[in-house]
């Protein structure tokens, strides 16, 4: 089981959007796929269709066992899987879903920065799923530690503009700090798999000069940018993944690439 998680310490980057579209690429793949909404405004929830809900903090805190009522969500295929093919039996997308509880995690598990990493665990030795992917919230917090003492991969969506990259060096630095409290404890390192350029408008001058300078700065870590576009918007709020809601559209081609990408760098190594 692999552990990703989307980091950004800057909101409105895209990390909601992409971990649900990570999640159902892999899916439609044929993986095993458990979202985690660990963002108190539960938008990757909503974004499928469905009611925030305390279930993380359930999960986390009040001790509730993955298998509970509530706790693990099935999202149907018809939300995110290519209309009119067939995927793999084996494709499964669920969610955890969460709520503005979840803000409260943090002081509900002061003293237990492991606690995070045990669920998974347990996660894990079930052998429920073959992907974990975690949407974090802007605000840094020692739930977002407990979150990196769990991880392997981290993939940091950002937009190109002077904002978001400070956002995006303050998450790097915290990823090395954490990764060698991690790797001090015999846990393996947290690899920094990826920076997801979104909504990039190649015909203006600042973003072509921006991707320049992340280029420069971070090398083959930048994976191709994610063009701006309002079909992304326009499958949230019709409460569908991309690849359901425009599979024919290059929006849907280019989120294909960023879910190969993540198979070749996580799955592929």
């Amino acid at each position: 089981m692999k552990i990703i998680s989307l980091m950004n310490e800057k909101g409105g980057v895209g990390k909601t959007t992409l971990a649900g579209t990570i999640g159902a690429g892999l899916a439609i793949m044929g993986y095993r796929v458990l979202m985690i909404d660990a963002d108190p405004q539960g938008h990757l929830a909503i974004s499928y269709g469905l009611n925030k809900s305390p279930a993380l903090y359930d999960l986390l805190v009040r001790d509730a066992e993955f298998n509970d009522p509530g706790i693990v969500e099935t999202i149907p295929p018809d939300s995110y899987a290519l209309p009119n093919a067939k995927m793999p039996d084996t494709g499964k997308l669920f969610i955890v879903c969460g709520n503005r509880e979840t803000r409260l995690i943090s002081q509900a598990m002061e003293g237990e920065p492991f606690g995070v990493r045990t669920r998974m665990a347990e996660l894990a030795q079930a052998d429920i799923v073959d992907f974990v992917i975690f949407d974090t919230s802007p605000t840094p917090s020692t739930f977002h530690a407990m979150i990196y003492l769990a991880t392997d991969h981290i993939i940091y969506p950002t937009e190109v503009t002077y904002l978001s990259f400070d956002g995006l060096v303050a998450s790097i630095k915290n990823t090395t700090g954490h990764d060698q409290q991690k790797k001090s404890k015999g846990l393996g390192a947290i690899k920094k798999t990826g920076i997801i350029p979104t909504k990039f408008r190649s015909k203006t001058l600042e973003h072509q000069e921006k991707l320049k300078a992340l280029k420069q700065g971070f090398g083959d870590m930048v994976w191709n940018p994610l063009p701006m576009s309002v079909v992304w918007e326009e499958a949230t709020a019709r409460k569908r993944s991309i690849f359901r809601y425009a599979y024919d559209h290059p929006a849907a081609a280019d989120a294909w690439k960023v879910v190969r990408t993540v198979k070749e760098k996580v799955v592929d190594v």
